[in-house]
């Protein structure tokens, strides 16, 4: 064979085996679906119309698929749905979980929650704006452009108006069963920490004062009254909350009304930096020398505890977390 023949013998090979490996079928890598054709609106579902806690009529035209939330609670809600995907943008306080962090820290927040920059949300041009009463009325007339953007807003005041509004968001986003799972699973972890409950619920209940804070001079700072979610935790745990006698939801609690309230355990939020914790834990080492918290039943008998802070933060899905959290600090 001479170099002409075995030139054109390679090249016939070359050639017959490209056009074998063109011909063997492959595999085609499909483009990533977006997370909402996991479940769909049933059909019929939309044009839906719905009243808001502000006691706003609101029509949704059809299914939304880009979120805008005006509420760290809102943004937790959406993450534990499986629904933070459909987040484009939170506000600045909007730091769990991580995702909606990492979201927030690439830029993607309106800022504050009462007045968030309409125009950033209107640049954003969500189909939905879910929010709360922290955000005020006027704010939500100004940002939504029905029926291109709907604005809702929820209230949870309570544990159950957490669940509720899970339900709520669930079906104005046409995902009703991605609610009720979490609803189920919150409702399971709310039976365990009744049962573990149960010999303390047979028990006369405890005084309790829960405190955002202790501040600096061992000053007592905020308490939640009735009408809170917390005060629903310290209900459902078989405690007394001494600051109903503040008479408002939260309130400052004085010297005056420590003594008066004389609790028998309590309960502080940690803080959210390593400094915060620190100071946090030398002020309650010194109250049992301080001329006013001395006299506390609480401080006489060391049943001070430190609660963490982020459930006991936001009225969420971490709910249940907060649950137990004051039902082990009243009772262990």
């Amino acid at each position: 064979m001479n170099r002409n023949q075995k030139i054109l013998t390679y090249a016939t090979g070359f050639l017959l085996g490209c056009l074998i490996l063109f011909m063997i079928p492959r595999e085609v890598e499909k483009p990533r679906e977006h997370p909402w054709h996991a479940q769909t609106a049933l059909d019929g579902t939309y044009p839906m119309t719905v009243t808001d806690e502000a006691g706003r009529s609101v029509v949704i035209e059809k299914q939304p698929r880009h979120f805008l939330s005006l509420a760290p609670s809102i943004t937790e809600i959406l993450f534990a749905m499986e629904m933070g995907d459909h987040l484009i943008a939170v506000t600045q306080w909007c730091d769990y979980p991580e995702e909606a962090k990492a979201l927030r820290d690439a830029g993607a927040h309106v800022g504050s929650i009462n007045q968030p920059n309409r125009e950033t949300i209107a640049a954003y041009r969500p189909d939905l704006i879910i929010g709360t009463n922290f955000t005020p009325p006027e704010v939500y007339r100004a940002i939504e452009n029905p029926p291109r953007t709907i604005a809702v807003s929820l209230s949870h005041d309570g544990v159950e108006d957490v669940l509720k509004d899970i339900a709520f968001i669930g079906k104005i986003t046409g995902v009703p069963g991605k609610a009720l799972r979490l609803i189920q699973t919150l409702k399971s972890e709310q039976a365990a920490i009744d049962e573990w409950l149960l010999p303390h619920r047979q028990k006369a209940s405890r005084k309790v004062l829960f405190l955002l804070s202790i501040e600096e001079e061992g000053r007592p700072g905020w308490a939640p009254g009735e009408d809170t979610w917390v005060n629903d935790l310290i209900d459902m745990s078989n405690g007394e909350n001494v600051a109903t006698a503040l008479g408002m939801s939260w309130g400052e609690v004085s010297y005056e009304a420590l003594i008066s309230m004389n609790p028998e355990v309590i309960l502080v939020r940690d803080g959210t930096s390593d400094a915060e914790c620190s100071n946090l834990r030398k002020r309650i080492t010194a109250l049992s020398s301080h001329p006013i918290w001395k006299q506390v039943t609480a401080v006489q008998e060391d049943n001070i505890h430190i609660v963490p802070h982020g459930p006991l933060n936001i009225p969420g899905p971490r709910i249940m977390d907060a649950y137990r959290a004051v039902a082990e600090g009243i009772w262990e």
